[in-house]
């Protein structure tokens, strides 16, 4: 007899032989996180690149709203009609691109797991300033409560579900959005994730916390960095048949897209925006500070955030002119 499967908050789709897509897809903040698996059988390990919103959504006939639940008990067509960890056979990994709330509010289902985050600012996931931080004080909601390994910039994952195995994914620090944002590379699958610090077709949002000069930096970074992995793969004389480009994967919207014309396009409509050449399309108050917007949702780049890190980043760049 045939059973109707669960309706869930989540739905999975392969990204490449031994990664998934999970989409939050009707989330009550409108945030529609992405949430990225890795699926190691070697390492009996699972990789988790975020958690996204706790299953929080607007359709009240959902009945999978655990994020972990949906892992080992929903059936993906894309992985034969099977869970991504059916039996709950392989233990987890977590990693956060950063601490904001549509990251994190999933977290406390992988409490017997690690949980690794950027080391590049500690006292900034401190965990008296994580409500704050989190933005979870702001939207008057519970803040996860959660233990961070601190890893430093490029890490390689290692897990010891199967001995010390390496993940074949290493650590970024890229702060910018945040101070501890980070992006993770994919050495097998040329795949970067960047959390935050780019996506298309919605606002790219600023706290008060981050910073655009910054972000231009981690950016240099980025671009300097695919452009090296593509060069490598180029010049390999072992990659035959295997991916030709690093592919970028954001935490919202965007995902599979050539990374290196992605990262030069982010950056360039950021300097545009510096230099003038976009308009304000809206003032407003937001956490004791005024936001301003360029651009709109269903742009391909837009932006929001404090008026004051426009002044910052264009006083920053006449000083290093």
């Amino acid at each position: 007899m045939y059973h109707q499967p669960p309706r869930a908050a989540f739905r999975a789709s392969r990204l490449t032989p031994t990664t998934f897509l999970i989409k939050e897809y009707d989330d009550v903040y409108s945030e529609h996180p992405h949430i990225y698996v890795k699926v190691d059988t070697q390492a009996n390990t699972i990789l988790i690149i975020d958690t996204g919103c706790g299953g929080k959504s607007n359709d009240q006939t959902i009945e999978v709203k655990s994020l972990r639940r949906f892992i080992e008990t929903v059936a993906v067509d894309d992985n034969n009609g099977l869970p991504l960890n059916k039996g709950a056979n392989m233990k987890y990994i977590i990693a956060l691109t950063h601490c904001h709330y549509d990251h994190i509010l999933a977290v406390e289902d992988f409490k017997d797991s690690i949980v690794l985050a950027s080391g590049h600012s500690p006292s900034f996931l401190d965990k008296n300033v994580m409500p704050e931080h989190s933005l979870c004080k702001n939207l008057g909601i519970n803040t996860p409560i959660f233990a961070s390994t601190l890893v430093p910039h490029l890490y390689d994952i290692v897990s010891s579900h199967g001995g010390n195995h390496r993940l074949g994914v290493t650590i970024l620090h890229t702060p910018g959005h945040t101070p501890d944002e980070i992006a993770l590379y994919d050495e097998a699958d040329m795949m970067l994730y960047v959390g935050d610090t780019i996506y298309e077709w919605e606002p790219t949002i600023f706290p008060k916390e981050g910073s655009i000069v910054t972000w231009f930096s981690s950016m240099d970074f980025l671009i300097a960095f695919v452009k090296g992995k593509n060069e490598e793969r180029k010049l390999s004389t072992q990659a035959k048949g295997s991916a030709t480009q690093v592919l970028v994967n954001s935490g919202h919207q965007t995902a599979l897209q050539p990374a290196v014309e992605l990262l030069l396009a982010a950056k360039d409509y950021m300097q545009e925006v510096l230099d003038g050449k976009r308009s304000v399309t809206d003032r407003r108050w937001n956490r004791g500070e005024e936001t301003v917007s360029y651009g709109k949702t269903g742009d391909r780049f837009s932006l929001r955030c404090p008026a004051r890190l426009i002044r910052e980043a264009r006083e920053g760049q006449k000083i290093t002119a």
